[in-house]
């Protein structure tokens, strides 16, 4: 009997050991290696995101030698006039953090990775944009030109200029989204940064930045969005599972912007419509991320 149980078990080890090397292709897998392949996401970066910061920067080359400044921001604040403010003030709302990030909020229930790579990102890029600011203190349009020369929506600014906070805030947004997403599904989500843009170009519309702020500001934005997803890729899939404190922090985070615009007025009068759907957003949110709380797991 004891050598019947000996030898069983002898073969079971085999047997492991076969199944083990047949999963991974032949190659011998340590513990830790299988241990690292379940936690960590299946993410990569591919190498040309790391440059494309740069896109933005030769395009601001281009146009500074093309159409100078003043005479640039001019002409985009003139021709963004066929769009009422209404729009503008929306896609600004894309721009400020409270409100981008209670837009983004049903994240933290359907796609959690992607939310944590985006605050990850607004950290990296916030953090730049302050430095800069200070450091900088480049005037705005209205601190510059006659305000009677170009639209300006809501009260002007004048200061701390470079670079645009708004614009940042949507690319590195966008940037940490799409590089979160695996790269076989990433193509039908381009559009994230369309939506970027559109923050962008909404920062000269409502006459608060120069369109080398904007520049400025996608460049910081795309790098800093490119980090943030690949931090986060690395994080163990324990750390983003719906009862980790990770996410209850987040969870926290999205209370925040739900008491931010309730209670206060998000750039411009024109965008308390969109506070109440970006109220009605957190709310959905946080019902479905307390029911994730007391769900028992299968």
């Amino acid at each position: 009997v004891f050598r019947q149980r000996l030898h069983a078990r002898h073969h079971g080890r085999a047997g492991s050991g076969q199944n083990e090397r047949s999963i991974s292709g032949g190659k011998h897998l340590t513990h830790s290696d299988l241990t690292r392949q379940h936690h960590i996401s299946n993410v990569s970066i591919p190498p040309w995101a790391w440059g494309l910061w740069l896109a933005p920067l030769a395009l601001w080359l281009v146009l500074w030698v093309v159409v100078p400044e003043p005479a640039l921001f001019i002409q985009v604040n003139q021709a963004t006039r066929v769009l009422p403010d209404d729009v503008w003030a929306l896609l600004n709302m894309l721009g400020n953090g409270w409100s981008a990030f209670a837009f983004a909020s049903p994240l933290l229930v359907f796609a959690p990775r992607l939310l944590a790579a985006g605050v990850c990102a607004g950290a990296i890029s916030g953090t730049l944009s302050r430095i800069l600011k200070l450091y900088l203190e480049l005037p705005r349009p209205a601190g510059v030109l006659d305000i009677t020369t170009f639209h300006i929506l809501g009260k002007p600014l004048t200061a701390m200029s470079m670079p645009s906070g708004h614009t940042l805030t949507a690319f590195s947004l966008a940037a940490a989204f799409y590089f979160s997403i695996p790269s076989a599904r990433r193509k039908p989500y381009l559009w994230l940064f369309l939506l970027a843009t559109l923050a962008g170009v909404a920062r000269v519309a409502v006459g608060a930045h120069w369109p080398a702020d904007v520049m400025a500001g996608s460049a910081i934005g795309l790098f800093s969005g490119v980090l943030g997803a690949h931090w986060v890729s690395r994080l163990p899939a324990p750390l983003l599972a719906p009862r980790s404190w990770l996410l209850r922090v987040l969870s926290l985070g999205a209370l925040l912007c739900l008491y931010m615009l309730a209670t206060s007025q998000i750039d411009f009068a024109q965008a308390e419509p969109f506070q109440i759907v970006g109220i009605v957003i957190v709310i959905f949110t946080t019902v479905l991320f307390v029911r994730q709380q007391f769900t028992r797991r299968a």
